[in-house]
């Protein structure tokens, strides 16, 4: 069903988001001049609507049109691929090689709803930061549980990130997310993982920032991973940043509140407004 949605309404322009603070909708130019005063910036996706591709690449463009000195930090390559991406970035890479470590990093989305930007950041020399944490540390706990972890898995990630859940955060997934009656037995696993994946992504983008204090960090993730309640962002402690996301299941513009995020894309004729 989602799918469907996103193929009908992946070409229609959007040109327009809702500024939540107010409830006013701003046009695009507008959205990009008030979030490039942070060093961190979410644009949030549905990851096979291209129009929302469209929009993280304007923002792109925006922000460095501002002068900004700017990453891409994506939820798209594990950090086992940084070296590949520095060498995308810098010129040294073709493309059939780039696209061989997209696949093998993001292998059920189509390489050309993000080609524009792994483009603009090659022709700009862009840094892109690898965010995710390994898929096979994310497959073992969605399985088998945070406790399954030995001390080798947990030397692939971070040594600061923390892997306990609160039930406050398995509350919020249970009620934003999961529908009734179809928790399933390792629903703690899943929230486990998901938890994983937000923490070391949220690590990754603090430790950038240490690093490149003067930069601002374009983060494209799933909309899930985005917004700020139960997202990355709660997870970057008092590093500031701002938050643009488009309509996801469970999240449109009858739901959200400034818990979740500063701006939500209006898309024309969204059905999701319904959802």
């Amino acid at each position: 069903m989602i799918l469907l949605i996103s193929i009908v309404f992946s070409g229609c322009s959007i040109t327009q988001a809702l500024r939540i603070e107010d409830r006013t909708t701003v046009d695009i130019r507008t959205m990009i001049d008030e979030v490039g005063t942070v060093p961190v910036v979410f644009v949030g996706e549905r990851h096979d609507a291209y129009e929302h591709h469209r929009v993280q690449l304007e923002v792109i463009k925006g922000l460095q049109a501002k002068g900004k000195t700017l990453a891409i930090g994506m939820e798209m390559f594990e950090g086992s691929s940084q070296k590949a991406l520095d060498a995308w970035s810098a010129g040294r890479m073709t493309t059939n090689e780039f696209k061989n470590v997209y696949q093998w990093n993001w292998r059920n989305v189509p390489y050309w709803l993000y080609e524009d930007i792994f483009s603009y950041a090659r022709e700009n020399h862009i840094p892109i930061i690898a965010l995710n944490a390994p898929r096979e540390i994310v497959t073992k706990v969605s399985r088998l549980g945070i406790s399954s972890l030995t001390d080798a898995d947990k030397r692939l990630l971070p040594p600061e990130v923390d892997t306990d859940v609160s039930e406050t955060y398995l509350d919020f997934i249970r009620s934003a997310y999961w529908s009734h009656g179809r928790a399933s037995d390792n629903f703690r696993s899943i929230c486990e993982a998901q938890m994983l994946r937000n923490r070391v992504m949220a690590s990754r983008i603090r430790d950038y920032h240490q690093q490149n204090q003067q930069s601002v960090m374009v983060v494209i993730a799933g909309g899930g991973h985005a917004r700020e309640k139960g997202g990355v962002p709660a997870e970057l402690g008092k590093l500031p940043f701002k938050i643009i996301l488009p309509p996801i299941p469970g999240l449109n513009a009858k739901s959200i509140s400034s818990e979740d995020t500063n701006f939500l894309l209006e898309e024309p004729f969204s059905l999701l407004d319904w959802l």
